[in-house]
Formats: structure tokens, C-alpha cells, sequence
């Protein structure tokens, strides 16, 4: 090596502040001359900072000092710290190469998003057992009748009676039949609707059962939430939601410029693809539920019809699907007409 002078800084590793210094590199040796520090080393017990873009690189001491300067090419004929350096740097000098490496870190996260953390929670679901997941159903509950959300049912006692006969028989040999119980509530928020807790509880509101023009289609909704039940849907959308909360957060809590909604999108949509998958999941169990026991899906799809309204409302419903916890209402209504009339 022939002899080269750098003009930088010492610093000698217990003050921060450097000193104006300049070292000299002549065959293998290197001599340092500085105000604070001046010294003679082997080239070779000298380390190398990696190179990053056009700052400046650091050479370390092996009595702990360092001299900082300008990058030089001299310096790549020493010891450097990490052996990938000259990797590095090369991609460091590519924009293409970088911004290609950013789209695979976006697509991976993306996938990992939105498919890895269904799989995730699924998996996590068998490990859980079913009395952890029936105290959270019935802590659900609780705070839903305490504050009032539902209320004491009014239902007639001998239309109740038809109707809880009838759930018996359809949960007969379901591999969770003996957590399940069904009650009915009274509800001016959820309106007509029925709905599964974790753990089994199946609540029918008095707004559904008015709405149910027979006891068919009482069943073939009350089928729809077994359906929940037995595939553990409540629990399984739980850890998926908790999962996609924390990433989120993860992602998104250095981005100070966003706004709330824009945060919360990834969210919601994740979480809505999640349910649908779910409800269709229900629907499908359902209908196989109710012609195993002699009755037909035709009563879903004839409540769902009811249920939908104007089609000015459907139409509505349409321009949204993508944020919608449910499948589409005439898709769901063409599904229990095929799976009745296959």
C-alpha cells in the first residue's frame, strides 16, 4: 500500500468529543497524528466501517479508539467489519433493486396479513378448551343483559316451548350439543337477528321470531348459528381480530400523519373477509343440518327474502359488499335455493 493521508476526527472512547487528526498509511503500517491521541498500528488490527451511501466511515483502534473521515477507496483494502459488505453497498446503490426488495416485504406482509393470521388462529383454536371459551360467552352475555342491550324476552311460552323442542332435536349428535343452549332476548339495538356466543350460547331475538312467518324458518336460522357453534366461528374471529389489531398497530403507530379511519382500514377489511368466510361456512352447515333432519333450506331463503326488504336497500348493501361481515343477501338466498333443490 503506498503511502496515503486522511484528514478526519479521533475519538479516543471515553469523551464524546473529537479531535482534528490525520493519519498516514505507509506499506503496513498506519500512524496516527493527532492533538488528543498519536500512535502507530498494524494495517492489519485495524477494522473498517461498512460503507452507507456517502457517509462518512469510522476505523477502529484495537485500543478502542476511532478516526472518522471521508470515504476512500484506500480503505477498502482493509479489514472491514462485516464480511457482506461489499453486498451492501451494491444493493444500497441500486434504487431498482431496492424498491423491488420493498415490494417483496409488502407482499409478504400482505399475505401474512390476511391469510396467515386466519391460519394462525384456527390452529391456536384447537389448543383452547371449550370451558375457557364458554366463560368468555358467558362474560359476552352478561355485559350485553347488564347494559342493557338485551332484555328479558316476550315471547309466548308455548310458541317458546315449539321452538326450543325443535333446537333439541336439530343439536342431537352434534359434537358440541351438550354446551349448547339456546335462549331468547328482547332487543331494540340488534333488531331481527340471531347470534352464537363462544362456548355455545345461541340467542334469538323476539324481533327474529316475529319476523319467521313458520317454525321452519325459526330453525333454519337457529341451524345457521350451530353452524357457528360447531365450527367455534366466535373464538376462531376473537384471536384473528386480536392478532390483526396488534399488527396494525405495529404497522401503523410511527405514522403519525395518518388519520384514524385510514389506520383502522386494513383492519376492518381483513376482519370483514374473515366473517364472511364465516357466515358462508354457517350457511353451508346449515343447510346440510336441516335436510339431515327432514326440513328444507327453502326456509332460509324465504326469511332472507324478508329480511332483505326493498331492493333499493340490497342495492345499497351491493356498493359495500367488500366491507360487509356477511355475504351478499342474494347470493346467500341462491345458495339455500340450490343446496333445497339440488
Amino acid at each position: 500500500m503506498s503511502t496515503v493521508t486522511l484528514h478526519g476526527r479521533y475519538y479516543d472512547g471515553r469523551t464524546p468529543l473529537g479531535a482534528a487528526a490525520t493519519l498516514v498509511f505507509a506499506g503496513a503500517r498506519a500512524a496516527l497524528i493527532g492533538e488528543l491521541h498519536s500512535q502507530e498500528y498494524a494495517t492489519g488490527a485495524l477494522l473498517v466501517s461498512p460503507r452507507i451511501g456517502k457517509a462518512e466511515r469510522f476505523i477502529q483502534f484495537p485500543d478502542g479508539g476511532q478516526f472518522q473521515c471521508p470515504d476512500d477507496q484506500t480503505l477498502d483494502r482493509l479489514p472491514h467489519e462485516s464480511q457482506s459488505e461489499g453486498l451492501v453497498a451494491w444493493l444500497e446503490a441500486r434504487v431498482a433493486v431496492a424498491i423491488a426488495g420493498v415490494a417483496v416485504i409488502v407482499a409478504l406482509i400482505t399475505a401474512g396479513y390476511f391469510f396467515g393470521l386466519p391460519a394462525a388462529a384456527e390452529r391456536l383454536v384447537d389448543h383452547i378448551p371449550i370451558e375457557t371459551e364458554q366463560t368468555l360467552g358467558r362474560q359476552a352475555r352478561t355485559w350485553l343483559d347488564e347494559h342493557q342491550w338485551l332484555k328479558p324476552s316476550k315471547v309466548d311460552d308455548d310458541l317458546r316451548y315449539f321452538i326450543e323442542k325443535d333446537f333439541e332435536e336439530l343439536r342431537v349428535g352434534l359434537p358440541l350439543a351438550a354446551h349448547t343452549r339456546l335462549e331468547f332476548r328482547d332487543s331494540g339495538f340488534v333488531g331481527a337477528n340471531a347470534f352464537a356466543f363462544p362456548g355455545g350460547i345461541v340467542v334469538i331475538t323476539d324481533d327474529m321470531v316475529d319476523e319467521a312467518a313458520s317454525l321452519d324458518e325459526i330453525l333454519a336460522v337457529l341451524a345457521h348459528e350451530l353452524g357457528h357453534v360447531e365450527r367455534r366461528h366466535a373464538l376462531r374471529q376473537l384471536l384473528h381480530d386480536s392478532a390483526v389489531a396488534i399488527v396494525a398497530t405495529a404497522l401503523t403507530a410511527d405514522a403519525a400523519s395518518l388519520t384514524v379511519a385510514v389506520a383502522g382500514l386494513p383492519t376492518v377489511l381483513a376482519q370483514a373477509k374473515y366473517s364472511r368466510n364465516f357466515e358462508s361456512e354457517a350457511d353451508d352447515f346449515a343447510f346440510d343440518l336441516l335436510k339431515r333432519h327432514g326440513r328444507s333450506p327453502e326456509a332460509f331463503a324465504t326469511l332472507m327474502e324478508r329480511l332483505m326488504g326493498e331492493d333499493q336497500e340490497e342495492d345499497a348493501e351491493d356498493q359495500f359488499a367488500f366491507l360487509s361481515s356477511h355475504p351478499m343477501t342474494r347470493e346467500r338466498i341462491a345458495r339455500a335455493r340450490a343446496a333445497a333443490n339440488p
